[in-house]
C-alpha cells in the first residue's frame, strides 16, 4: 500500500496489482536476466503454468493527510499491522499507526516523540494475537542506556519498561500458549549482550514486573545480538517445550518440560546452564554483523513446520520435529543455499558494499523462500534452488526496509520506506513434481503430480525407466503397467529377459485396469498369462519347491473374476492351450473350475487315479455323477466309496445305486455294500422293498445269524414290514434258516405249518408258536399237534400231564393218543381233579343264575314305582332360565327339580350339542315343520301320521331333554375354556 492522504479512498479500490521489472540471477553475481520471463518446462518438454507463482500488490495505507514522512518499521499478526512512520528531518516527530486490515476504518495512532528523546528505534515486535507491541530504543549518545517501550493495542497509553533500562532488547519469543489480549504470559527476550531473559507483560499498570535472566548466550561479551528467539510447545507433548536462539555467528536450540502449574520458562534452561543437557550448537563462519531466524508453518498453527536461519554462509533451512522430541536435536536436516559465491574476489569491498550483496531479510513458504535485498526480492526454490520470481523496485518505492510474513493468515507483506506491498502465491507447488523428478525423488514426485494424469504419467515412465536400468525389473513391471506407455513397447523391454516374472507381473497390472467390456483384449492377455505360468510351471529342470510356488500363483491367478469369465467365454481354446502343455493336473483344474466334473472324472478313471476321482466326485455337487462313477470306484475302492455315498445321505437315491452294485460278490465289496443297506435301512429309514429284500438275501447267504435280528426288527404286523414275506421266506428255505421260516410262517398265521416245522429242530419253539394264535380252537389244534408228537409211539404218562401244565389242554383231550391197553390207574388222578373242577364250575353257573334272577325283580318292581310317581306344579312356579310363569306355555321338568319352557330349554341346550348332534336336531324340527305343514294342508288325522308326528317329537325330546341343563350338562362341561376361538374375539375387540 503506498501511503496516502485520501480518508475516503476504500482499502479494496486502492489495491493494485504491480508487475515484475527486470530480474536479476542470484548466483550469476551481476548479469541480469529476466526469469520470470522464461517459462518452466516439465521433463518432457510441455510447459508448466505460466502464471508467476509470486506476484506483489501495492497496498494503500489509510493515513491521515497531517502526516507525512517515511516509514521505518512494520510487523503484522492476525491481520493487525503495526508501523512506524517518521517525519522528514528536522521534524524527531515518530508516530505509531495500528490498523486491523479486514476492516476500512481509520488507524489508531500514538505519537512517540517525547519517548525518543535522545533516542532511536531498533526494532519493533508484535505479539501473535496483536494487541501486544513492543519498540527496542537505541540510544543516539554515549551517555543514555537502552531501553524499550510497551504499548497495548487497546489504549494509547506508552510504558517505558524501567526494568530492562540498561538491555537493548534485539528479540523477542512470545507464548502462543498462554498469551492472550490482556497479558503476553511467560516471554522471552533476547538483547544486545547475548542475554536472555524472562518477563510478563500486561494490560494492568500496576502489576509488578519482574525481570529473570534465564540464560547467557554471549558469555560476557560487550556486545554480541540475540538476532533471532523463538519459543514453541510441542504437538502431542503436553509438558514439551522448545527454545531456538540465533546470534550472528551461531544458533542454538533448547528443550525441557514445563510442569502445568508452572508459570515460569526458566526450567528449560536449567539442565543446559548446570551441564546435564547439551543443546544444539552450530557456528556458521561470516563476516555480516546480524542474522535472521524464521520458523513457517501452517496459517492458523502455532507449530512450525520449517525452519530457516540467514546466515553468513548463506541461507539454511529444514524441517522442525512433529512430536515428541526424544534426542536433543528437533531442527531437522540442514539444507544449505549459498548467497555469496565470490566471497573471495569481493574482500576488498567495504562491509556496506558487501551488505548489497546479501539478502537483509526473508520469509519461508512450504517450497520456497523470498530473499529481500537492499533493492529487490528474489523467489528461490528450496528443493533444487532454481529461481523462480525476481523484482526490482524503483526509488518511487523507497529502500526496502523488511519482509514479513503474517504467521495465521499466510500473507507476506514487504515494507519499503515509501509503500507497502503484499504477495500473492499462486500454486507454489505447481512445479515440484517436476523438480522432484530431476532430482530422481521419484515417490515424492508422484505425490506431488497426483492431481495431474499427463504430468503423473511422466514421473511414473521416468521411474519405471529407472528401476529397469538398475536391473529392478519385476518392480518396473508394476510400474509401467500403471503408466500409458504403449503395451507392446513395454513386453518388447521384458520379452527377453530369461525370467519371465516381470513380463507376467506387467501383464497382470494391464489385466487389471482393462473394462469388463473388453473381452477380446481380456482373452488375449489371459490366453498369454496362462501360457506363460504353465512353461514355467513345466519348465525343465524345475526344483519341486519352485514349480510349487508357481502352480500357487496360477491357481490365484486362475481364481480371478474377471479370468473366470474369460475362460467361462473361451472354454475350449483355453482347454487346447492347457493340453498342449500335457498338463494334466491343470487340465483337471481347469474342468473343475469350469464345472465340468464329467470330463474330470472321465480322465481320472481313464487314467487310473480312482482316489483323484473319488475326490472330484466329493467336490462337485451334481448327484447324477455318483449313480455314473460309483459303481466303477466301488470295484476299486469299496470302502472309501461306500463311505462317500453314507456322507451323501438322503442326496443318494438308493434305488437308482442298488442296480448297479449287486454284481459285484467279493466278500470285501459285500460287506461294505451291506454296510451302506444297512445304514440307509437303520439311519435313513429307507422303505423301498428292494433294498430290503436285497439285504435279506445278503444276510441269509453270508451273515445267517442276522436274519433273525433284522426280521424281529421289522415287526410282527404283516401289514408294517417292508420286505417281501414269501421272498423272504423262499431265500430262508433256500439256505436253510429254519427258525426265520418259523417267524414267517407265523407271520402269515400258517399256524399248523409253522409249528410242524418246529417241531421238527426245537420243541420250544413249537410251543412258543402254539401260544400265540388268539383263536382258542386254533390254539387247542396246535397243542394237539404237540401233544400228538410227544405221546405218539412213546405212551409217556408224565411227559402228557407235564404239558397239561403248559396248556388249556384237559385229560380227555389227550386219552385218544393212548393206547386202549394202557392202565386207568395211571389217570385217575388228573380225571378226579378234571371232575371236580366241572363240578366247581357247574356250582359257579348256577349261582351267576340265581343273581340274575333276582336282578331282574327288582328292575321290575323299579318299574312300577316309577309308573306311580308323580310331581306337583303349582300355578305360580316359574322358568328356571327366563323367569317367567310356567304353565304358560310347554314345559319340561326334571327329576332334580329343575324346571324349563320348551324353547328356553333348547336354547341352553344347543351350545352344549356336539356337531352330529346337533345336525341331527335341525334336520328334525325341519321334519316335524313338513309333517305339520302337510297334515294342514291335507286335513290329514289318521293315526298313521299322528304316529310318525309323535315319534319325530319323540326324539326330538330325547336330544333336548336327555339330561338337566344345570346338573347335567354343565357340570360335564366344566373343564371346557369359555373361549375356543382367540383368535377371532382378537378380531372382534380390534
Amino acid at each position: 500500500m503506498s501511503l496516502s492522504n485520501d480518508d475516503d479512498m476504500d482499502l479494496a479500490d486502492r489495491m493494485l496489482l504491480a508487475k515484475p521489472k527486470f530480474l536479476k540471477s542470484i548466483h550469476g553475481g551481476g548479469d541480469n536476466a529476466s526469469v520470470a520471463s522464461m517459462p518452466l518446462t516439465t521433463a518432457n518438454g510441455g510447459k508448466c503454468n505460466e502464471t508467476p507463482i509470486f506476484s506483489k500488490r501495492e497496498m494503500t495505507l489509510r493515513i491521515p493527510k497531517e502526516y507525512n514522512g517515511n516509514l521505518t518499521h512494520l510487523v503484522v499478526c492476525k491481520n493487525w499491522m503495526v508501523c512506524l512512520l517518521a517525519a522528514p528531518p528536522p521534524s524527531s516527530q515518530v508516530t505509531l499507526f495500528r490498523f486491523f486490515l479486514p476492516r476500512v476504518m481509520p488507524p489508531g495512532e500514538i505519537s512517540l516523540e517525547k519517548y525518543l528523546a535522545g533516542y532511536k528505534i531498533g526494532k519493533l515486535f508484535l505479539d501473535y494475537t496483536g494487541h501486544h507491541i513492543l519498540v527496542s530504543l537505541i540510544p543516539k549518545s554515549p551517555g543514555l542506556s537502552a531501553d524499550f517501550l510497551y504499548i497495548h493495542g487497546n489504549g494509547r497509553k506508552v510504558r517505558r519498561i524501567e526494568k530492562f533500562k540498561d538491555h537493548e532488547i534485539t528479540s523477542v519469543a512470545f507464548n502462543y500458549d498462554l498469551g492472550n489480549e490482556s497479558t503476553t504470559g511467560p516471554i522471552l527476550l533476547g538483547t544486545s549482550k547475548g542475554l536472555i531473559f524472562e518477563t510478563e507483560l500486561t494490560l494492568e499498570a500496576d502489576k509488578p514486573l519482574y525481570r529473570k535472566q534465564v540464560y547467557d548466550v554471549g558469555l560476557g561479551r560487550p556486545k554480541y545480538d540475540v538476532t533471532g528467539l523463538e519459543f514453541r510447545h510441542v504437538p502431542n507433548a503436553p509438558n514439551q517445550y522448545i527454545v531456538v536462539a540465533t546470534a550472528t555467528d551461531c544458533i542454538l536450540t533448547f528443550q525441557g518440560n514445563l510442569r502445568t502449574e508452572e508459570r515460569t520458562l526458566q526450567p528449560i534452561f536449567n539442565g543446559y546452564i548446570n551441564g546435564t543437557q547439551s543443546h544444539g550448537y552450530e557456528v556458521a563462519k561470516t563476516d555480516m554483523k546480524y542474522s535472521v531466524l524464521q520458523l513457517n508453518g501452517e496459517p492458523n498453527e502455532k507449530y512450525p513446520k520449517q525452519w530457516g536461519w540467514l546466515c553468513g554462509s548463506g541461507l539454511r533451512h529444514g524441517e522442525v520435529a512433529q512430536s515428541s522430541i526424544k534426542d536433543e536435536k528437533f531442527l531437522l536436516e540442514d539444507h544449505l543455499i549459498p548467497l555469496d559465491k565470490d566471497l573471495e574476489q569481493r574482500k576488498h569491498l567495504s562491509y556496506e558494499e558487501k551488505r548489497l550483496n546479501v539478502p537483509k531479510a526473508f520469509v519461508l513458504t512450504a517450497y520456497h523462500v523470498l530473499l529481500m535485498y537492499h533493492d529487490h526480492v528474489t523467489g528461490i526454490c528450496l528443493l533444487d534452488q532454481s529461481i523462480v520470481y525476481e523484482e526490482y523496485f524503483t526509488e518511487k518505492s523507497g529502500k526496502l526496509l523488511n519482509i514479513h510474513k503474517d504467521p495465521f493468515t499466510g500473507v507476506i507483506y514487504l515494507c519499503a520506506e515509501k509503500k507497502v506491498f503484499n504477495f500473492k502465491v499462486d500454486e507454489e507447488r505447481r512445479n515440484i513434481w517436476c523438480i522432484y523428478l530431476n532430482m530422481g525423488i521419484y515417490d515424492m514426485a508422484e505425490i506431488h503430480a497426483a492431481n495431474d494424469e499427463e504430468n503423473l504419467d511422466t514421473v511414473l515412465k521416468s521411474k519405471a525407466q529407472a528401476l529397469f536400468d538398475d536391473k529392478k525389473y519385476e518392480e518396473a513391471a508394476k510400474i509401467y503397467a500403471e503408466t500409458q506407455m504403449p503395451f507392446e513397447e513395454v513386453c518388447l523391454k521384458f520379452i527377453d529377459l530369461r525370467e519371465k516374472r516381470p513380463i507376467i507381473t506387467y501383464v497382470q497390472k494391464r489385466l487389471e485396469t482393462l473394462s469388463p467390456e473388453a473381452d477380446e483384449q481380456l482373452f488375449v492377455l489371459v490366453a498369454w498369462l496362462i501360457d506363460l505360468y504353465l512353461t514355467e510351471i513345466n519348465y525343465p529342470g524345475r526344483s519341486k519347491e519352485e514349480k510349487h510356488k508357481w502352480q500357487v500363483e496360477y491357481d490365484e491367478f486362475m481364481l480371478n473374476f474377471s479370468v473366470i469369465k474369460c475362460y467361462r467365454a473361451n472354454r475350449t481354446a483355453i482347454q487346447d492351450l492347457i493340453t498342449q502343455h500335457a498338463d494334466d493336473h491343470n487340465l483337471a483344474q481347469f474342468a473343475i473350475a469350469n464345472e465340468d466334473y464329467d470330463e474330470v472324472l472321465q480322465q481320472h478313471i481313464e487314467a487310473e487315479k480312482y482316489l483323484q476321482a473319488l475326490h472330484i466326485l466329493q467336490q462337485q455337487k451334481n448327484i447324477e455323477l455318483y449313480y455314473k462313477y460309483c459303481p466303477t470306484l466301488i470295484e476299486y475302492l469299496p470302502k472309501e466309496t461306500i463311505e462317500l455315498m453314507m456322507s451323501q445321505g438322503r442326496k443318494l437315491n438308493v434305488q437308482k445305486l442298488i442296480p448297479t452294485i449287486t454284481t459285484i460278490d467279493s466278500p470285501v465289496h459285500i460287506a461294505e455294500i451291506t454296510k451302506y443297506l444297512e445304514y440307509c435301512i437303520y439311519n435313513l429309514g429307507e422303505t423301498y422293498q428292494a433294498i430290503h429284500n436285497f439285504l435279506l438275501r445278503l444276510y441269509a447267504e453270508h451273515q445267517p445269524g442276522k436274519v433273525m435280528e433284522y426280521l424281529k426288527n421289522e415287526g410282527q404286523d404283516i401289514t408294517l414290514v417292508h420286505y417281501d414275506v414269501n421272498y423272504a421266506l423262499l431265500m430262508c428255505m433256500d439256505f436253510g434258516i429254519q427258525k426265520a421260516c418259523v417267524f414267517l410262517y407265523s407271520l402269515q398265521k400258517l399256524w399248523p405249518a409253522a409249528v410242524d416245522l418246529a417241531l421238527t429242530f426245537d420243541i420250544k419253539l413249537a410251543k412258543e408258536t402254539a401260544s400265540k394264535p388268539r383263536d382258542e380252537k386254533v390254539k387247542t389244534k396246535l397243542w394237539l399237534k404237540i401233544a400228538y408228537h410227544e405221546i405218539k409211539d412213546t405212551n409217556d404218562v408224565k411227559k402228557a400231564l407235564d404239558l397239561l401244565k403248559e396248556c388249556d389242554l384237559h385229560i380227555e383231550d389227550l386219552l385218544p393218543f393212548f393206547s386202549d391197553f394202557e392202565k386207568i390207574d395211571d389217570f385217575k388222578e388228573p380225571i378226579c381233579q378234571a371232575l371236580k373242577d366241572y363240578n366247581h364250575k357247574l356250582q359257579e353257573l348256577q349261582h351267576d343264575m340265581e343273581d340274575v334272577s333276582k336282578q331282574a325283580e327288582r328292575v321290575q318292581s323299579d318299574l312300577q314305582n316309577l309308573r306311580e310317581n308323580c310331581i306337583r306344579i303349582e300355578v305360580h312356579e316359574q322358568c328356571n332360565c327366563c323367569d317367567t310363569y310356567l304353565l304358560v306355555k310347554p314345559f319340561f321338568i326334571f327329576a332334580c327339580g329343575h324346571k324349563f319352557h320348551a324353547d328356553c330349554l333348547e336354547k341352553l341346550v344347543v351350545p352344549h350339542l356336539s356337531s352330529e348332534q346337533a345336525r341331527k336336531l335341525t334336520m328334525l324340527k325341519q321334519q316335524l315343520e313338513n309333517m305339520l305343514a302337510q297334515s294342514a294342508a291335507m286335513a290329514d288325522k289318521s293315526n298313521e301320521s299322528q304316529y310318525k308326528r309323535e315319534k319325530v317329537k319323540q326324539e326330538i325330546e330325547e336330544i333336548l331333554a336327555a339330561d338337566c341343563v344345570y346338573c347335567g350338562l354343565m357340570i360335564e362341561t366344566i373343564d371346557q375354556p369359555f373361549v375356543e376361538d382367540w383368535d377371532q374375539v382378537n378380531v372382534d375387540w380390534e
